[in-house]
């Protein structure tokens, strides 16, 4: 990899996206920023030959290929992938409506697979390259109000890990980021969806849940400007892992989903082992 990297960073006009272009511009790199509204960068990064703002929309393949192709016709090359475009969902498996599950998946999920057909080849070409997609503790955490969110997410995690396996030996590294929370606009309105306006859950725990939620807004443990450093760091690594988790109340929600997943597997061994001869 050389040693002035290209970023190609989704979702890249505020939150952990912004931080991430902020952290690789000042380790030296250059970055491809895109966004829905190019104009929202702050001024001081579109007046920089290191950075450039792209308008992109996910998960249009055209839109995708169109913003490629403008990274490649500036810096020549695409070394770091950050797929950080995607949003929260809220609301029980039961009433959240087809269309916004769809939706959900369309953005989170499949925005993630059309960046990655469109720079794996570049990639490929280079023999070199990482890509990070975030993923996050609810792919392996989840709980009342974050199904439809988390099965998102936990497919990010999937498809990375598989990924990473199959494009190895052609020196491409993949690695899936789960961060617990960080404090960002992810839950307010403009970066969060849940049930119809208005509609009131049948479900006690998720209406519980969902209130939670409201008040960690803005609360979050996590920094997104340390986010931002710990993925140039991860960008550094020759062996990065194929999953990594951010913040402390990741680790101790991941720490205590094993423990559960384990317990129940030693308690259910006998009936597990049955259908074996």
């Amino acid at each position: 990899m050389p040693e002035s990297r290209v970023w190609f960073v989704t979702g890249a006009s505020k939150g952990i996206g912004l931080e991430t272009v902020r952290a690789a511009l000042l380790a030296g790199d250059r970055v491809v920023a895109t966004s829905r509204r190019p104009a929202d960068f702050p001024e001081e990064l579109r007046r920089r030959d290191d950075f450039l703002a792209v308008e992109m929309t996910i998960p249009d393949s055209n839109s995708i290929q169109n913003a490629v192709d403008q990274a490649l016709d500036r810096f020549g090359r695409i070394d770091v992938v950050v797929n950080n475009a995607g949003y929260s969902l809220l609301g029980s498996v039961e009433e959240l409506t087809d269309e916004a599950v769809r939706r959900n998946f369309d953005v989170n999920v499949m925005g993630v697979l059309a960046v990655q057909r469109a720079v794996l080849p570049i990639m490929r070409e280079q023999r070199d390259g990482h890509v990070i997609n975030l993923a996050s503790i609810s792919a392996s955490v989840t709980g009342p109000a974050t199904g439809i969110y988390s099965a998102t997410k936990a497919a990010v995690l999937m498809i990375s890990e598989a990924l990473a396996a199959e494009a190895a030996e052609l020196g491409i590294r993949v690695t899936a980021v789960c961060p617990g929370g960080v404090r960002t606009d992810f839950l307010d309105p403009s970066s969060s969806r849940g049930a119809e306006e208005g509609a009131q859950s049948a479900y006690p725990r998720v209406r519980r849940a969902v209130a939670g939620y409201t008040g960690l807004n803005h609360n979050q443990s996590g920094d997104p400007r340390l986010v931002g450093k710990a993925f140039v760091e991860l960008s550094r690594m020759d062996s990065p892992p194929s999953r990594l988790y951010l913040g402390t109340d990741a680790l101790g929600a991941l720490q205590s989903k094993l423990s559960q997943v384990i317990d129940e597997a030693n308690r259910y061994a006998r009936l597990s082992a049955s259908i074996s001869e």
